[in-house]
């Protein structure tokens, strides 16, 4: 289960629609519950770094950002340090689907293999519908990096 705080949920969501109708991307914040609850506290907006790192196909535009987004590993130690500062971990992360449900893309699937699966990191998905935050979801990676599942999410926890 993730446990979402009113305020990172508006931060995920305002951040959404500030960059669409491209994808955002950030860090979430919290802490681990005995029961593997991910409790989350702060949601830390990150810049979208994608520059047509990887073309999947040659009709492919690898420059859009419409529809994938790269977390730079420098963001991330910085995250994770202030996070260690203020007694927290991060938990998972999110990024939006502009246009487009709150599911896991298997281009999605195949980036998360490289954080690494199982109940203690949450990728949560913001969909934006014409500019508007509309449905949120958290996901799991399981069965070894081969396909998600949705977890509860219950948010304006705290």
């Amino acid at each position: 289960m993730l446990k979402l705080s009113a305020d990172a949920a508006e931060t995920i969501a305002r951040h959404a629609e500030s960059t669409y109708p491209d994808e955002c991307v950030g860090l979430l914040l919290g802490h681990l519950e005995d029961d593997d609850s991910k409790v989350v506290t702060r949601a830390l907006a990150v810049e979208n770094r994608w520059a047509g790192q990887v073309s999947l196909a040659e009709t492919d535009n690898a420059e859009s950002r419409r529809d994938r987004f790269y977390l730079d590993p420098r963001d991330y130690l910085r995250a994770d340090r202030e996070a260690r500062a203020a007694g927290m971990d991060i938990v998972g992360c999110y990024h939006s689907h502009p246009d487009y449900p709150a599911t896991p893309s298997d281009r999605d699937r195949v980036g998360a293999q490289g954080v690494g699966g199982g109940t203690g990191f949450a990728f949560v998905i913001q969909s934006v519908r014409e500019g508007r935050a509309a449905e949120v979801a958290s996901w799991l990676l399981v069965a070894e990096g081969e396909r998600f599942e949705q977890e509860d999410l219950v948010k304006e926890y705290l």
